[in-house]
């Protein structure tokens, strides 16, 4: 029981460590939206393909981070398995499923992170009429659930092809054994 709690804890730490990474890859890459600076100075941001561009961005990594780390996981979980003859596939899938969804929260918060101190400072400046660059945010929230989406799908489906082709072996098997039982009890032709 200790060690399937500690793979599901290192499954949880690790995916959740690398929201940090991915946090960080969506802050150099994504496009940054541009507001109006208002005579009270507050900031105008006018809907534009750039703000659908930051939540395509994000999108788009979680669903592929889910996809790698869904098959990674399942990978290790299975060698590990066979070298320790334990089952982890449970306690690997609900660390994946709770590391991608404390990972997904991360990415955002280190993304949005990174631009408020310079978002707020370009505003601070601004004069009324300037177009200033508006920090990172996430404005469709339904991407937090990406990663841990395809991730879990990802493994689930890995799951299912070990089963089917266990299942065919052991059909196998069968009808092997069928085939070479009636033939052992006929009497010999001498």
């Amino acid at each position: 029981m200790g060690r399937t709690l500690a793979v599901g804890a290192v499954v949880f730490g690790g995916v959740t460590l690398l929201g940090v990474l991915l946090g960080l890859l969506w802050w150099l890459i994504a496009p940054r939206p541009e507001a109006t600076v208002t005579s009270q100075g507050l900031a105008y941001y006018p809907l534009s393909q750039t703000w659908f561009a930051v939540d395509g961005y994000y999108s788009i990594m979680m669903l592929v981070a889910g996809l790698v780390v869904g098959y990674t996981c399942y990978l290790l979980q299975q060698r590990i398995s066979h070298r320790h003859r334990l089952d982890l596939r449970l306690a690997t899938l609900l660390g994946l499923a709770a590391g991608t969804v404390a990972g997904s929260f991360t990415a955002w918060g280190v993304g949005a992170g990174l631009d408020f101190h310079a978002a707020e400072r370009a505003l601070a400046l601004a004069a009324p009429g300037d177009v200033v660059p508006a920090g990172l945010t996430l404005r469709a929230h339904s991407a937090l659930l990406l990663w841990s989406f395809s991730a879990v799908l990802q493994y689930g489906l890995f799951e299912a092809l070990m089963l089917r082709q266990s299942d065919k072996a052991r059909e196998a098997e069968k009808t092997a054994e069928e085939a070479a039982a009636p033939q052992e009890g006929r009497p010999s032709a001498a």
